[in-house]
């Protein structure tokens, strides 16, 4: 078994970055990973139903995975280029917000589970009242990643790295956990990074 560092990346209103980044085990090839990867996360943004909820000034441009070190760091790497971006006509809510992906292991503890920040959707997919997401987005995101994981089949799979030992735990450095159970959540979550580049207009105040 090899693990591969797996990460999706693409810009928000071309200018300000995202991504996501997961650790992938399987007996297939550096190539063979990639592509599967590839195709599987694309399937989120193409989804019939999710993608009329990401802003088309949302997209992701690039997937790559690399062949982990026995320290998890990057060796050789393979990189697929290419734009997909969603289909929604409404205005992008905050850089900063994201819709929430969480990877789940047996064990109920901090170091048990592992998220992806999803770049940030477009206002149609806002409950009547706000605040958080519409029942029939979440709906539309839970079927985006059924088709993912579908698409993965037996290609890979995810696991959780614990790059320290954990406390109390057994878990050693360089370790890791099969993910077992995956879901997604009607609450935003915030990535300030994302747009920590962005200038602010500021208007005075008369006081």
């Amino acid at each position: 078994m090899t693990f591969y560092l797996a990460q999706a990346s693409g810009l928000l209103n071309d200018a300000f970055p995202w991504s996501v980044n997961s650790v992938l085990s399987s007996t297939g090839t550096e190539g063979a990973v990639s592509t599967a990867f590839d195709t599987a996360f694309r399937l989120i943004f193409t989804d019939a139903a999710f993608k009329s909820y990401i802003p088309t000034t949302v997209n992701v441009t690039e997937t790559s995975v690399s062949t982990a070190s026995a320290t998890f760091k990057q060796t050789t790497k393979t990189n697929v280029i290419a734009t997909t971006a969603g289909t929604s006509a409404s205005p992008a809510m905050d850089y900063r917000l994201s819709a929430i992906v969480t990877f789940r292991t047996p064990y109920a503890t901090k170091w048990g589970r592992g998220r992806w920040y999803f770049p940030v959707l477009a206002t149609n997919a806002l409950s009547a009242t706000g605040f958080n997401m519409l029942a029939a987005a979440q709906t539309a995101f839970q079927g985006a990643m059924n088709s993912y994981f579908t698409s993965v089949g037996a290609s890979y799979s995810h696991v959780l790295l614990h790059r320290k030992a954990t406390v109390g735990s057994g878990r050693l450095a360089y370790t890791t956990d099969p993910v077992s159970a995956c879901d997604v959540s009607n609450a935003f979550a915030t990535q300030r990074r994302r747009a920590d580049k962005a200038v602010p207009t500021r208007l005075a105040v008369t006081i």
